[in-house]
């Protein structure tokens, strides 16, 4: 076993799921969970291999000048709540009786890492015995909230320090923990984390912790380049948070905090907005409008209530190794009807959020059940997911730009963003996409389907106000898109994102942004699709459809590198001679009706290339199509009731955790796989053996 964990399988195993976290690794062997070497002053080794505590490795400190060895931690996320004691053990070398300060610093992981001192003290004070002694091992436990300390607060970094002018005798430092409160931090001990040791990389899916005064579920996980990405939900099962004026009242069930790291090495804070009708929301809910108002029909209530403020319930899906699915469902209230003075109704929704190591943008899954209500009781249109965020951290800025993709990929051309702004709508597309960008602070936020335009629709067209297909292939050069102004009616945009924020002349700073879909999506039996290849589709019973959130810097382009990748998922050809492919799957959340998978073993849903098992075996192929690089793509697996003892890559054996990131889906019989290799060419060759 890996010493990730200084509690035995045996022990972990006997913690309820949910149960309190024991430690946070900060080095054992080597940095773990994020940790990061911020040293100073030199004489510092971390790859010491005597004396050590346990293991093979320790730290070594030469005292020179206050030099010291320092500990910061990237996500910028600890908190005296979480983790109030730190726990180390002390070795004083040949002499012993070292002199060696300790310091908290706070926002070391902001952009220019302006850091802070939060606290600082004599760490012989918490050596048991009250200094490092010659030739032993001497125990450490710093109480960070009580006295001397005495500080509560969020912390980023740690640093042990010769706390002398001159020289000290060599000192060593291992086993460096910090010790977790009463919060429930789930280990993944239900889910196949029994047949595998703990990794320091492991997705981590925090239950119920207070994020901007909401009880939330914290998740966090790697990204394609390793780095740390924070998302928090709120929960909604009764609760009320905190409301901008004239706000809708907040019931929670939305994305209210998404962090990651800059190139810079910053980490950014996404937060919620405090400013009009769905400030403090969040991102992620649903929001519908109705078009019987418009067809002789009328509403005894808002026909487009903002789903944040309706309470309902939530799931925890799947807590995995590395992967989890996290669902909320609510009865959203619709209001119009056929007949003015119509009843109220209400549409169950099912909202899964998954999330997957080794992938930098997670997946928004949704199903409308109209089965109750009858066909063409609504004539509904979605918006979801809907909302908006601080998506550069600060909310100052105002948007540079707007771009979509539709039958054709829209982009304004000039900032910032206003109906004044030029456009260009001239390039031809097939998967649908909406993006923010704020070029100043480098931030964009965008959606991108799982699926194509054909396979699935997007992108409104309201024909009974402004058919805009009328300025496809045309750019703001060729004339006016609008009432007088240069973008497209207000009241028209595939997307409505942040339409309604701007006016002629006057940008702004709202962030709001939204799907589209045509009216009749809900509830229609047959609704126009307005795309100019398929005519029509159905709209009832139900309608399910998954985008990719995406939050990132806009000049590494990660709205565009997402929806290459979701082409790319188009020109796949899958096959396996153990096993098999899997060709069809549950239609949506909460659905038990299946769909045809296009291309067969693509499942949009969840986004992943999907397969079955034969004895818990498979042999699989990926072929990508000439000019198209699939990465990092993930694998479900059905059948599976063990992790394998052996993954090959093109003949290649893998290393769990490192080269592929694997959770067993307990009930379910599924390995979930994240393999992190950028596919290519024709020859990619998968072997799970048992």
């Amino acid at each position: 076993m890996t010493r990730h964990s200084r509690m035995s399988i045996a022990t972990l195993l006997l913690l309820p799921l949910g149960a309190s976290a024991q430690s946070l690794v900060v080095y054992d062997d080597a940095l773990g969970n994020g940790f990061g070497d911020w040293s100073y002053g030199g004489g510092s080794n971390f790859a010491n291999t005597t004396p050590v505590h346990a293991g093979t490795h320790s730290i070594s400190l030469a005292g020179n000048a206050f030099n010291a060895v320092s500990f910061t931690h990237e996500t910028g996320l600890l908190s005296t709540a979480n983790y109030p004691v730190l726990h180390l053990w002390v070795h004083g070398g040949t002499s012993g009786g070292q002199q060696l300060g300790l310091v908290l610093q706070s926002n070391c992981s902001a952009a220019g890492n302006p850091c802070t001192v939060v606290a600082e003290g004599n760490l012989g004070s918490f050596i048991a015995g009250g200094a490092p002694a010659a030739g032993s091992w001497r125990e450490v436990t710093v109480p960070i909230t009580q006295p001397p300390l005495s500080y509560s607060g969020n912390f980023d970094r740690i640093d042990v320090t010769s706390n002398v002018a001159g020289t000290q005798p060599t000192v060593y430092l291992d086993d460096v923990t910090l010790q977790a409160a009463g919060n429930t931090v789930d280990l993944i001990f239900a889910n196949g984390f029994e047949g595998m040791p703990v990794a320091a990389n492991m997705l981590v899916e925090e239950h119920a912790v207070t994020v901007g005064s909401m009880v939330s579920e914290r998740f966090t996980w790697r990204d394609s380049a390793n780095k740390p990405r924070v998302a928090v939900l709120a929960h909604n099962d009764g609760q009320t948070g905190p409301t901008a004026p004239g706000g809708y009242p907040n019931r929670g069930g939305a994305l209210r905090e998404f962090r990651y790291q800059m190139p810079d090495g910053s980490t950014r804070v996404a937060g919620v907005t405090d400013y009009g009708n769905a400030g403090q929301g969040g991102f992620g809910y649903v929001v519908s409008h109705s078009a019987w108002p418009s067809n002789g029909g009328g509403c005894n209530g808002d026909d487009s209530p903002l789903g944040y403020g309706t309470p309902g319930s939530f799931q925890r899906v799947f807590e995995g190794r590395h992967h989890a699915i996290f669902r909320f469902t609510q009865d959203y209230p619709r209001h119009c009807s056929a007949a003015p003075g119509g009843a109220s109704m209400v549409v169950p929704v099912a909202i899964d959020w998954s999330f997957s190591t080794g992938r930098d943008n997670p997946m928004w899954s949704v199903t409308f059940d109209m089965s109750a209500l009858g066909a063409n009781t609504l004539f509904d249109d979605s918006r979801a997911p809907y909302g908006e965020l601080e998506i550069d951290g600060l909310g100052a800025a105002d948007i540079s730009g707007i771009a979509w993709g539709d039958r054709w990929q829209f982009t304004s051309t000039t900032a910032p963003l206003t109906l004044d702004s030029a456009w260009a709508w001239n390039t031809p597309n097939s998967v649908p996409y909406v993006k923010l960008w704020i070029t100043s602070t480098n931030a964009t936020m965008g959606l991108v389907q799982s699926q194509t335009m054909t396979q699935q629709d997007a992108g409104a067209r309201n024909a009974f106000y402004h058919d805009v297909t009328a300025y496809w292939n045309h750019t703001s050069a060729q004339g006016d898109a609008g009432d007088g102004y240069a973008m497209p009616w207000q009241d028209s945009w595939p997307y409505q994102a942040n339409a309604y924020s701007i006016d002629v002349g006057a940008s702004s700073n709202n962030a709001r942004l939204t799907w589209g879909t045509s009216y009749g999506f809900l509830g229609q039996a047959s609704y126009d699709v307005h795309d100019g290849v398929v005519a029509t589709a159905p709209g009832y019973p139900k309608k399910s459809y998954a985008v990719h959130v995406v939050l990132g810097p806009h000049s590494a382009g990660p709205v565009e590198a997402q929806r290459a990748e979701v082409e790319a998922i188009q020109t796949l050809a899958l096959g396996a001679s153990i096993g098999s492919v899997a060709t069809s799957g549950p239609a949506g959340p909460a659905r038990s009706d299946a769909i045809t998978y296009a291309p067969p073993g693509y499942d949009p849903v969840y986004g992943a290339l999907t397969f079955a098992a034969a004895g818990n075996a498979l042999d699989a192929n990926i072929a990508v199509g000439a000019g198209r690089t699939l990465k990092h793509p993930l694998l479900v697996v059905r059948g599976m009731n063990a992790y394998p003892s052996s993954v090959k890559f093109n003949g290649a054996t893998l290393t769990a955790d490192v080269d592929y990131y694997p959770s067993l889906r307990a009930g379910a019989n599924e390995l979930w796989l994240t393999l992190k290799r950028d596919l290519t060419g024709t020859s990619n060759r998968l072997q799970l053996q048992p």
